[in-house]
């Protein structure tokens, strides 16, 4: 069964919950359905369309949900996209960087570690980008919001997501 995405009464998008979390809100009448997808869902009275986008509908007091640091993250963060060469590549050549290394008090967090593919790793090995030569494509950020952080493998978006997605 798919995620559903869920969204603040503004419209903002929150986060992703299952398919099970969104149908007992919707019993409980606290969120409007806004977009399903083309399966319904059978329970013992009646058969509900299975959401693909929920709006609640009282303005939850709303905070930035925290982004557990993980390798998979990181790589949702940076989309899959060496963060030096800039090319995409699959999960399996991939590695983490730590732009300021480890071996030099560098930190393993979300500012300092960014998706680098393992040649360009290796070419900057136990430097900084300034000491290799090397430039950051984009300055490493703490996310608020990876919808690919709630799946496993290679994940792609619902299209039903897309209008409500910035």
């Amino acid at each position: 069964m798919n995620p559903t995405l869920l969204l603040n009464a503004t419209y903002e998008p929150i986060c992703v919950i299952s398919w099970r979390k969104a149908i007992t809100l919707l019993v409980l009448e606290k969120v409007e359905s806004l977009v399903n997808y083309g399966k319904a869902i059978r329970s013992a009275r009646r058969d509900h369309p299975q959401p693909a986008v929920v709006r609640l509908l009282s303005r939850a007091p709303w905070r930035r949900p925290r982004i557990r640091f993980s390798r998979r993250n990181v790589f949702a963060r940076d989309e899959h996209v060496c963060q030096y060469c800039n090319q995409q590549f699959p999960t399996a050549l991939l590695t983490l960087d730590h732009i300021i290394p480890r071996s030099h008090g560098g930190p393993t967090n979300w500012t300092n570690i960014v998706t680098s593919c393992q040649r360009c790793n290796q070419v900057k090995a136990d430097r900084t980008p300034e000491q290799a030569g090397m430039e950051l494509n984009r300055e490493p950020f703490t996310p608020y919001w990876l919808p690919a952080a709630r799946t496993r493998g290679d994940y792609v978006q619902p299209d039903a997501w897309t209008p409500y997605l910035w």
